[in-house]
């Protein structure tokens, strides 16, 4: 079958979200594009999930249910990955929805750019609406959240400051009105300055897949950094800044507790250096901006040492972004709160609120 029909293998992992799964798998299967499988991975949740799925979608061949033992969200995606049989694999968040025609114009997007290996694209943010504890509606918060989310993009204001080639494409295909623009080439150096994909937005060839390989399971969470990464690091990769999915905020979710927070900013420093100590020479990145970037690093899992009172390491890691970025204020006043006992940082918290 050829590229412009090859088939799509869709990832859905899941945990504990039977409420918002069903909306996410109705999503894929209004789309433009029907040349695809899914694969959902239930990672051990203990709700209803399984008998949602299995009731409303038991009956159709292109969904297909895998359950777990909980392993966290990267040994379930790999699963999906390993049981997919596409030529294009595309992830999704079971908490996210996609528009109905993304498959279809990101397929056009590879076709039009056989380099690339990869292509994401912006993304709408929304909320839920509650009433009495349920779900009653939806609105719109951002039209176009990626550049707020991802706060790498303060280094490339505009698209055509990290890529180095676009061309125009019809996002008209089937239900996009407007025209857009894909942008590509080879990005791995700036991509070290952070992560600049979301991961829902995905469509990967299978071909580069296999060459960057996997997510590492040893991240519960914050693992999309790495796998991008590599996946940048592999070839050129294509960016379409046209909206394509809707990406929920505004509910509770434990990836957002402290815990996870504090997790989130060790894996990405963890990513970083890697990248440093086997790619240095081919990190072309200004001196001065990297520094910038290893400063803010270091200041963030500072932060959140210093959050789970491990004022030790906090210390450790502030010093370390002051010997990148020696004037920067915001680093001398978390070193003096890491110096302080408990007794007198809860003292000036309460004349503070008086």
């Amino acid at each position: 079958m050829s590229s412009e029909h090859g088939l799509v293998s869709v990832v859905i992992p899941t945990y504990n979200r039977a409420a918002l799964v069903t909306g996410a798998i109705r999503s894929v299967l209004s789309q433009t594009y029907e040349n695809f499988e899914i694969i959902v991975v239930d990672d051990g949740s203990d709700d209803d999930t399984e008998a949602r799925i299995r009731s409303e979608f038991g009956g159709d061949a292109r969904v297909r249910y895998f359950k777990q033992t909980n392993g966290g969200v990267s040994s379930a995606r790999n699963f999906g990955i390993r049981e997919s049989r596409g030529e294009f694999i595309a992830l999704l968040d079971s908490d996210d929805v996609w528009l109905p025609g993304k498959l279809e114009l990101q397929i056009e997007c590879l076709r039009r750019i056989p380099a690339a290996g990869m292509v994401w694209t912006e993304m709408e943010a929304f909320r839920s609406i509650h009433d009495g504890g349920r779900i009653v509606g939806e609105e719109t918060v951002f039209r176009r959240y990626l550049r707020q989310m991802y706060h790498a993009y303060r280094f490339f204001p505009r698209p055509q400051d990290l890529f180095t080639h676009s061309i125009a494409i019809v996002a008209g295909l089937s239900m996009f009105s407007e025209i857009g623009t894909v942008y590509f080439g080879d990005i791995f150096s700036q991509m070290v300055l952070g992560n600049l994909v979301h991961t829902s937005t995905v469509l990967l060839r299978r071909s580069r897949q296999q060459v960057a390989g996997f997510f590492d399971e040893r991240f519960r969470t914050g693992e999309d950094y790495k796998f991008h990464l590599k996946t940048c690091r592999a070839g050129p990769v294509a960016f379409l800044d046209v909206p394509t999915i809707r990406y929920r905020i505004g509910e509770a979710d434990a990836l957002s507790s402290p815990a996870m927070l504090h997790q989130i900013a060790r894996n990405f420093l963890s990513t970083v250096e890697e990248a440093l100590r086997e790619d240095r020479e081919r990190i072309q990145i200004p001196a001065e901006i990297l520094n910038t970037s290893m400063a803010d690093a270091h200041n963030w899992v500072g932060t959140e040492e210093l959050g789970a009172r491990s004022r030790g390491k906090a210390s450790l890691h502030f010093l370390k972004s002051l010997s990148f970025r020696p004037v920067q204020l915001a680093a001398y006043k978390n070193l003096l709160k890491a110096a302080m006992p408990d007794s007198l940082t809860t003292l000036i918290r309460k004349i503070r609120n008086r």
